[in-house]
């Protein structure tokens, strides 16, 4: 059974420096799906996907999509691989305190976050300052917002999220790898 570990936490706080220097380290890892779903967008011509009706639901399907493939033992591929351990940029939680609550892309992200079981869920903490990107829309007051939100989240969901303050990145990574156990 793979162990998987989410890192949350607002836009700008690190949790993708600490990924790769996790996947340095040796360790799998599953990039953001809404970074990722935004530069698709962005590349098809679509330069503010975020105002789409379907965003987070395509922000949805790439992430289920992605944690599939964490589980390719328990799915049936021929080859018979599990990752032993997997750290995943985002939750399928996450997206709701994106969404706009009482939607029909509430409600399936609800639906989908009850279905998953995550080991450990890293609550990345805000590094002091946010910059706005093509695909980082979010200021400063409004990462924090999220962080407070996405802790919110996963609390509702019976998870105890792990805060990883700003610190050198190293010890950031030395932090979530002392609290795996």
């Amino acid at each position: 059974m793979t162990r998987e570990y989410i890192l949350t936490g607002g836009p700008g706080s690190g949790k993708s420096s600490i990924l790769l220097a996790l996947e340095e380290q040796g360790f799998p890892i599953s990039r953001e799906a809404a970074e990722d779903y935004i530069r698709l967008r962005q590349a098809q011509g679509i330069q503010e996907p975020w105002k789409e009706k379907d965003f987070q639901e395509g922000i949805l399907k790439l992430q289920i999509r992605r944690e599939a493939r964490t589980h390719c033992k328990e799915i049936g591929d021929p080859y018979n691989i599990a990752l032993p351990i997997v750290f995943i940029d985002r939750g399928i939680h996450d997206g709701l305190a994106y969404a706009e609550k009482g939607t029909e892309t509430y409600r399936k992200i609800e639906e989908e976050a009850r279905k998953r079981q995550y080991n450990k869920i890293f609550l990345i903490e805000n590094l002091g300052q946010t910059e706005r990107t093509e695909v980082r829309r979010e200021n400063q007051e409004q990462s924090l917002e999220l962080e407070r939100k996405l802790e919110q989240v996963y609390e509702r969901f019976g998870y105890k999220p792990i805060r990883i303050p700003s610190a050198p990145l190293q010890e950031r990574v030395n932090t979530i790898l002392k609290n795996l156990g």
